[in-house]
């Protein structure tokens, strides 16, 4: 069932049960902070469940104290998801059934914003997964009734679309993207996936290039230009891929994300290699190819931003989102673009990336 505009007593109905509904499973596990750069994230943790996906994924972003925080997340373990919309609005699934109407056990609630519908509170019935948000206390609720590991890590980094909401505003945005770099001067790497952009990205931070992301990354600009901030303490590889390093990178097995094309790697020993608040200095795609050896020509923007942007939307799930897109673009305008054309021998293509980076 989908409302829009829900009256101001529904609203304050709405989030008292979410409010309450955390506290009716559990205790307190613990209060921790997000530190993404832009923005910092009060977590509350209900569910002891929870702890080690949050340890794992945002090992490097995670701290005990923080002098403020912009956003507030609430999460748990819930064994109900599904038939908390009945909990947040029984009204609404009784007339549906009085109506004769098929009435599932999933609720969506939205507010109409500035220029769109903003999504207040959203029952997945398929991954049963309850994420809501609460614009008077900017509070963001996230519920999931399976947390083992094989199962919850489907979908993906933890958290990554909740917090590609608050990290939001005029000056920044979540991207799906990576970037490595040396001596204070990044690259930015614009590409969907499977193009050889994380093999590329682990190996340069094996070889002593400062990192920031490998998948997701805080950008934000400002006058004196473009930065980027780390997320997530993970890397994903492809089986191949973790078979050719494997005994060279320093890593903890997560998961296969539930699939047999990614495996999920905690590296967490290389959080010295990571860097915050990181200048840009170009942007780049990677592009494989069967040439015997690699090479990194400078070329258009234009296939740079539609990666981008695009796998950017994609990952967040809102291809209607034209302000992102055109924030993205003003962005990497002005930026110069290089391709680098990637052969089947990874350490080639790693030095050829080394070689222009020195140069940059």
């Amino acid at each position: 069932m989908r409302i829009d505009n829900p009256s101001p007593e529904k609203l304050s109905h709405y989030f008292s049960v979410l409010d309450k509904r955390p506290r009716e499973i559990g205790a307190v596990q613990w209060t921790k902070y997000l530190d993404l750069g832009t923005h910092v994230i009060r977590l509350i943790n209900y569910s002891p469940e929870f702890t080690p996906h949050v340890e794992k994924q945002l090992g490097y972003v995670l701290n005990d104290s923080a002098p403020g925080h912009d956003a507030t997340l609430v999460i748990w373990k819930d064994p109900l998801v599904r038939s908390l919309s009945l909990r947040l609005d029984q009204d609404v699934f009784n007339d549906a059934l009085v109506h004769n109407y098929y009435a599932d056990l999933f609720l969506q609630v939205f507010a109409q914003g500035v220029s769109a519908w903003l999504p207040l509170i959203n029952v997945d019935i398929w991954s049963n997964i309850l994420t809501a948000f609460d614009p008077r206390s900017n509070t963001y609720y996230y519920a999931a009734e399976n947390l083992d590991p094989e199962e919850f890590i489907k979908q993906g980094h933890i958290f990554v679309q909740t917090i590609g909401k608050i990290v939001r505003s005029a000056a920044s945005s979540l991207v799906h993207g990576a970037v490595v770099g040396l001596n204070n001067k990044g690259i930015l790497f614009c590409a969907r996936g499977q193009k050889g952009k994380s093999t590329l990205t682990v190996c340069a931070m094996m070889d002593g290039f400062e990192f920031v992301s490998d998948d997701y990354l805080v950008l934000s600009k400002d006058e004196r230009g473009l930065y980027a901030d780390p997320i997530y303490s993970i890397v994903t590889l492809s089986p191949r891929m973790y078979g050719e390093l494997y005994g060279t990178l320093k890593c903890r097995f997560v998961s296969n994300n539930a699939r047999k094309d990614k495996y999920v790697l905690n590296i967490a020993d290389y959080h010295g290699s990571f860097r915050k608040h990181y200048p840009i200095r170009v942007c780049m795609f990677p592009q494989i190819t069967g040439s015997p050896e690699p090479s990194i020509v400078k070329t258009g923007r234009g296939p740079g931003v539609v990666q981008l942007v695009h796998s950017t939307l994609q990952q967040m799930g809102n291809w209607h989102d034209i302000e992102t897109a055109k924030k993205l673009m003003s962005f990497v305008a002005g930026f110069d673009f290089y391709q680098i054309n990637l052969c089947q021998d990874i350490w080639k293509n790693l030095r050829c990336l080394r070689d222009f980076a020195e140069k940059l």
